[in-house]
């Protein structure tokens, strides 16, 4: 009896394989986007991108098209989403049948479509992603981009200007808000 093990030439399926899905793979560096799927949860896969977001997704076939789909899950977070938590929500998505599943999905995709954000909101949220400290290759805590205000006062000309009580007549600009009201 032959017992050797022939290793098998790494190929492109080797970058999709089936893993045991844990938290610290989702936070391990990445040269490029990788995905890795769950041997423990078919259909659930994370995408890690090379700035180290981990999202989860759920691959699975609509059975009124009978094309595969893919739903969004979340992102990866230690106190919020774990691998654990994707795990949960996909097997309580399954629970639910192939019909209620795709319209779950079809649902979240048409209610995200009406949502949408605003310019103001993504402003907001890129101010606070810029100014929020991070550990800095010496040690400190500082913000994950150090010049964040100049940054923001080239985005604040672009948010809507929010409404102001001013004295007197108020000024040119005073003037064309009032005509536009």
């Amino acid at each position: 009896m032959n017992s050797s093990i022939v290793p098998s030439p790494a190929g492109k399926r080797d970058r999709n394989s089936s893993v045991i899905l844990t938290d610290r793979l989702c936070e391990k560096r990445v040269t490029k986007r990788t995905k890795l799927y769950d041997r423990k949860c078919p259909g659930l896969y994370v995408s890690i991108t090379t700035a180290g977001v981990a999202t989860f997704s759920f691959k699975f076939t609509d059975r009124q098209t009978g094309k595969q789909r893919t739903g969004w899950l979340g992102v990866y977070n230690p106190e919020t989403f774990t691998v654990e938590d994707a795990r949960s929500k996909v097997y309580g998505l399954k629970s639910m049948g192939g019909e209620a599943l795709a319209e779950t999905f079809r649902d979240q995709k048409t209610a995200k479509a009406k949502r949408g954000k605003t310019v103001a909101e993504i402003i907001d949220e890129r101010i606070v992603w810029m100014k929020s400290p991070v550990k800095k290759p010496d040690g400190e805590m500082r913000p994950r981009l150090e010049s964040w205000e100049n940054t923001a006062s080239h985005l604040n000309p672009l948010h809507p200007p929010a409404p102001r009580q001013e004295a007197g007549n108020g000024g040119h600009q005073a003037r064309h808000r009032d005509a536009v009201e």
